[in-house]
């Protein structure tokens, strides 16, 4: 198995936490899936039950995180502290939402390398080599996309090459503590990963909610974006977009009912038990503890014609200046139950877009962003002016943040593109001076989590923690 350094490991402290897998929304896609980390291996069946268990892994950390520290959210009539820290941008070392984005995604890690390691000492039958390729095609997408979303929220700088981003680890951590590892080395190990699923997966499967050849064309498309690598973001894009068509408004709206797929890459599913992802923004009786910033609702209520009005908007309690959240919709007997959309087409769209004005191709990049509006709205729109790289890329801001919102990226749209969180007064009066962060915050980068820095003498906590 390839090994990139002898360097790559975690410490012994946070392998305890990583095994300390609690959180509530964790879902079952199948039966008996969540396989512990101890279990001796001894057939394709055990693999694929691992297998199971490693889709466990991901949690909707991100969407509470990039929803609530963000412009997009404000405290909910029927908020008793939930939340206050991140939406009075507090970030520090012992956060919950510090550990929980660390010691999950490394869990993503750990137990896809456990499963490599475990097919290499198994016996099975060469019949069975195809299923146990495409387990493994699984196993490595899925460290890549761990990798990646650790690289996301604790790299300080995505375009220094030689700057420490986070430990890249290729195989089983037992007891090592481990140093951090630069941005070209992630993104080495990352790309190996990626190219290597490639290689394993059964590509006859096409179901979105496991790993596919889309899936790892969405994540090139994504990590390309991240590190300035346009052209190639440009051509992953192109490869979905020529595949998926964008919703049309009832497609749209019933995609966030989970009753149409048309232009979802992957998601994470969700079943009966799991925690609603509404539930970030609502007691569980319903009462919201956030809401939607004003700001945002005056930009829907503003173009009512667009489809995402009627999807970001829960308008029950308008009349009392509620904004409530209704992207992830209740249901009776679901709750809040949705199953989270981690690669749509209309990303790849604005992927594409965004590349398009980097090359100064703005005429090409006003067209492709025209080609979403229109979808949303039902009807031919006006295109956008842009005539330079700025005014393409605040089009593009914006954009993203009406089609991508409360999924997981308006925190991270700001850390990439170097913008100020600004809130209007009605969002941030009732918060201890949280109306601007300012694009030069150190908390537009996690910091290490504390258990992590003390248990761990190699590691190297980020710039002003």
């Amino acid at each position: 198995m390839r090994k990139i350094k002898n360097i790559f490991k975690i410490s012994v402290l946070s392998i305890g936490m990583l095994f300390m897998n609690s959180c509530e929304d964790q879902l079952e896609i199948l039966p008996n899936s969540n396989v512990i980390a101890d279990v001796a291996f001894t057939s394709v069946d055990d693999l694929q039950l691992a297998l199971n268990g490693l889709y466990l892994t991901h949690n909707t950390a991100p969407i509470e995180f990039n929803s609530i520290f963000s412009d997009n959210a404000r405290i909910g009539i029927d908020n008793g502290g939930q939340d206050l820290q991140l939406l009075n941008f507090l970030l520090n070392p012992s956060d919950g939402i510090v550990g929980n984005m660390w010691t999950s995604r490394y869990l993503m890690v750990n137990r896809a390398s456990r499963i490599i390691e475990a097919s290499e000492i198994i016996e099975f039958d060469a019949s069975e080599r195809a299923r146990v390729n495409d387990i493994l095609g699984q196993a490595y997408a899925l460290r890549a996309l761990g990798h990646f979303e650790l690289f996301q929220y604790f790299t300080p700088d995505y375009n220094n090459g030689d700057g420490l981003s986070v430990p890249a680890v290729d195989f089983v951590v037992t007891t090592e503590n481990l140093p951090r590892n630069t941005v070209d080395e992630v993104m080495t190990l990352i790309d190996a990963d990626l190219a290597t699923s490639s290689s394993l997966l059964d590509n006859s499967r096409t179901d979105n909610i496991f790993i596919t050849q889309d899936f790892i064309t969405a994540l090139r498309a994504r990590k390309a974006l991240f590190t300035g690598e346009y052209a190639t973001a440009l051509t992953e894009a192109n490869k979905l977009i020529a595949k998926y068509p964008l919703a049309n408004q009832l497609q749209y709206e019933d995609m966030w009912f989970d009753a149409d797929e048309t232009e979802v890459i992957f998601k994470f599913a969700r079943v009966q038990g799991n925690a609603g992802v509404g539930f970030i923004w609502h007691f569980g009786g319903g009462g919201p503890t956030i809401e939607m910033s004003k700001e945002l609702f005056d930009i829907l209520d503003a173009n009512q014609d667009d489809i995402r009005y009627i999807s970001l908007l829960n308008d029950e309690r308008l009349s009392e200046d509620v904004y409530l959240i209704g992207k992830y919709p209740r249901l009776p007997g679901l709750e809040f139950l949705r199953d989270i959309k981690i690669f749509r087409v209309s990303e790849m769209h604005l992927i594409k877009a965004e590349a398009e004005v980097r090359a100064n191709n703005f005429a090409a990049a006003a067209g492709t962003l025209k080609m979403i509006r229109d979808a949303r709205f039902g009807q031919a729109t006006v295109a956008p002016n842009i005539t330079d790289v700025n005014s393409g890329l605040d089009f593009i801001f914006e954009e993203r943040r009406l089609e991508l919102a409360y999924e997981g990226h308006r925190w991270l749209d700001h850390k990439r593109l170097g913008r100020n969180i600004e809130r209007i007064a009605d969002d941030c009066n009732n918060l201890d001076n949280a109306c601007v962060l300012p694009s030069s915050s150190e908390r537009f980068t996690f910091p290490i989590p504390v258990v992590e820095i003390n248990a761990n003498e190699n590691m190297v906590q980020n710039p002003g923690y």
